[in-house]
């Protein structure tokens, strides 16, 4: 029947780059894989009005655009994709785990999944999928929302891997969001008060596609990375401390910023230990937009990612929940 209500996503994190894997998990987000084919032909001049006499298949790609809720549970699973691959959590507190992605500098370790899409008619596939771009916007009155602009291979016909049961998760609330901005070379504990509405992070990792005369039909030959881009929106109430934020910006002063979001206690965990988000942006202002909010004037800034020498890094992210493996 094709229907949409019974469209699902699922996927698995390859081993080995553009090797299929049947699914391990279901994906919670919305979306489907898109596929493009080339055409190819040549220009001739044969005295008709005809554009094309004759053509032949070229180049096929698939893209897979998705957006959901975030939530403390995947989270993790799609940092392994935009971010850093590879990593595992440490325990804390018996029960919790920590998951830390602090992406590599010179090390492309980014991880590639095969994802199944299709509803109750066909089931379709694509491997050699990665994260090219990643948003996660917090808003007020909701949860965080993520998007991600993925890349793949091909979309061919499959059939659903069987016997995935569904994962409980606990979205991340905006509203149990906070934000810290400080001096560079530390990351900041004080968090503001007041003044804070919302943020969007934004992650570009610059990946291309490549492909060679290798005397067969045109496959992927790799995907390419260029230098990795972050950037983070932060929406401010107009106040007098915000005022001051935007002479650091018209200073041009390294800044660190940091957006900290908890969620309930972990069960078994000692402490307790509550599901965490914690991201740390060191960065410079590039923009300090004026706008309004209903009564109110507000600022939204927009931060360009730069390395901290003292902190090692250009962005770090930790995840905290209960599992011990992400499937």
């Amino acid at each position: 029947m094709g229907e949409v209500a019974l469209r699902k996503l699922q996927a698995a994190i390859e081993v080995t780059r553009g090797t299929d894997l049947a699914a391990t998990r279901k994906v919670y987000a919305t979306g489907h894989i898109e596929k493009n084919i080339d055409l190819i032909a040549p220009a001739e001049d044969r005295g008709t009005f005809i554009s094309n006499y004759r053509s032949t298949l070229g180049v096929v790609t698939s893209s897979l655009p998705l957006e959901g809720g975030v939530s403390y549970e995947d989270l993790a699973w799609w940092f392994q994709l935009a971010l850093k691959g590879g990593v595992a959590g440490v325990v804390r507190g018996v029960t919790a785990y920590d998951y830390t992605f602090v992406p590599t500098p010179g090390t492309d370790d980014l991880k590639s999944a095969t994802f199944e899409w299709g509803d109750d008619t066909q089931a379709f596939q694509s491997n050699y999928c990665m994260v090219d771009t990643m948003e996660i916007t917090g808003a007020l009155n909701s949860y965080w929302t993520f998007s991600v602009g993925i890349i793949g291979t091909d979309m061919s016909t499959t059939t659903f891997t069987g016997a995935l049961g569904d994962r409980t998760v606990e979205d991340v609330n905006t509203y149990l969001t906070k934000f810290a901005i400080g001096a560079a070379g530390a990351v900041p504990s004080s968090y503001i008060t007041g003044r804070f509405i919302g943020f969007k992070l934004s992650i570009n990792n610059h990946l291309a596609r490549k492909y060679f005369a290798d005397g067969v039909a045109p496959t992927l030959g790799g995907i390419g990375r260029g230098k990795r881009e972050f950037t983070l929106e932060v929406t401010f109430e107009g106040n007098a401390a915000t005022v001051t934020e935007r002479g650091v910006w018209e200073a041009g002063t390294n800044r660190v910023a940091r957006i900290t979001a908890t969620g309930s206690a972990i069960a078994g965990s000692t402490g307790p230990v509550l599901r965490t988000v914690d991201i740390v942006f060191p960065g410079k202002w590039s923009a300090f937009a004026v706008g309004e909010r209903d009564t109110n004037t507000i600022f939204t800034a927009t931060m360009r990612n730069e390395y901290d020498s003292a902190l090692a890094y250009d962005l770090s992210a930790v995840v905290t929940n209960g599992l011990v493996t992400l499937p």
